[in-house]
């Protein structure tokens, strides 16, 4: 009978010892996902303020880009030359590329981010040789 009473206790025992090893790990296993669950939101808030912030700089880039052609329309508007003319409906075209590349800009998402910078680094690297070429075409118009 002593026997069994102490086989009885010692059953419990590793029992209660086994309950609370296991209450541990469950526990050790919530802190970990937790943990986990924290560094997901920080890092998809850093994806966040850098895809903004790259948005941003495009959209600058592409504003000044905008405003030097801008300037330059303006001051052809008073040249009636063929080559004013010329000139003008060439820089209206480049400036019509840039509005559209704006705005495909602001509605890109951070899935489609990839491409559309794609897409407007090289439609700045078009405008910067179409820009070099122009005023090398229409020297006498920058005088």
């Amino acid at each position: 009978m002593n026997k069994l009473l102490v086989a009885l206790v010692a059953v419990a025992l590793l029992a209660c010892r086994e309950n609370t090893t296991q209450q541990e790990k469950k526990e050790e296993i919530k802190s970990d996902m937790e943990k986990i669950r924290q560094d997901v939101k920080e890092s998809a808030h850093a994806a966040a303020d850098y895809l903004a912030e790259q948005k941003k700089k495009v959209e600058e880039d592409l504003e000044e880009r905008r405003k030097e052609i801008d300037q330059k329309i303006e001051t052809l508007k008073t040249d009636s030359t063929g080559r004013g003319v010329q000139a003008r409906k060439k820089l209206t075209g480049l400036r019509n590329d840039i509005n559209r590349k704006l705005q495909e800009m602001k509605g890109a998402s951070a899935a489609t981010w990839d491409s559309t910078q794609l897409k407007i680094d090289t439609l700045l690297k078009k405008s910067d040789k179409e820009w070099t070429e122009f005023k090398q075409d229409f020297k006498e118009l920058f005088q």
